[in-house]
């Protein structure tokens, strides 16, 4: 059996301006960097040396994955098939410009349908199946894995893992931590989902309060 601690990189300078990343953008901002801190020691504390340790290949996940890797000793192994979903021609837009250029397909993606396929990125089946066979593979490799990546990956990674309709479970906040376990029979339980309470409260990512519409 192997245990997968799936930590989302902490906030970008392209989340902070509200800018489509995908697999382009800049690193962390300020406060990113504290919340990388905040979950470097928090793993640090929760997992011994023997670990797989492995990073998305991106800026903001390589800089998320460094106060760990400082804590541990050693650096993450990097891995294309951990990057965030490819966003086509959405990359580096604005999301209030998107939602000018592109009202139709933008309030569709909204709505959470599968419509990065149409933006010229990847789909939902291609980045599930880009992503999920890597995690089995770390699961079946190592009895702890810490894994660095996107909140992309994360999402639809344990919706797919699961075997859930994607929508189950809530978003994924910057320096998150997922954990699941994989059994040698390829089993997944969910142990924790988008865990925050090693950060503290004005490092954590607040959403929007839900709409409340009256008859």
């Amino acid at each position: 059996m192997g245990r997968l601690l799936l930590v989302r990189h902490g906030e970008s300078i392209w989340n902070r301006d509200r800018i489509v990343q995908g697999q382009a953008g800049p690193g962390l901002t300020d406060r990113g960097h504290e919340q990388s801190s905040h979950v470097g020691q928090w793993l640090a504390h929760e997992v011994d040396g023997d670990v797989a340790f492995l990073s998305s290949d991106l800026v903001r996940c390589r800089e998320t994955a460094a106060p760990f890797a400082r804590l541990l000793g050693r650096e993450p192994e990097l891995d294309e098939a951990l990057r965030e979903r490819h966003f086509g021609h959405w990359q580096g837009v604005g999301r209030e410009e998107l939602e000018r250029r592109d009202p139709t397909l933008w309030e569709r993606f909204r709505a959470q349908q599968d419509v990065i396929g149409e933006a010229g990125g990847e789909s939902t089946p291609v980045l599930v199946d880009r992503v999920v066979p890597r995690l089995r593979e770390l699961a079946d490799r190592a009895l702890v894995s810490v894994v660095v990546t996107h909140g992309g990956p994360v999402w639809h990674g344990t919706h797919a893992l699961l075997g859930v309709e994607e929508g189950v479970l809530g978003p994924v906040s910057n320096a998150g931590v997922t954990v699941l376990d994989v059994t040698a029979d390829g089993h997944v339980s969910l142990l924790a989902w988008n865990q925050v309470g090693h950060l503290p409260p004005t490092l954590r990512t607040t959403w929007p309060a839900p709409r409340v519409t009256t008859a």
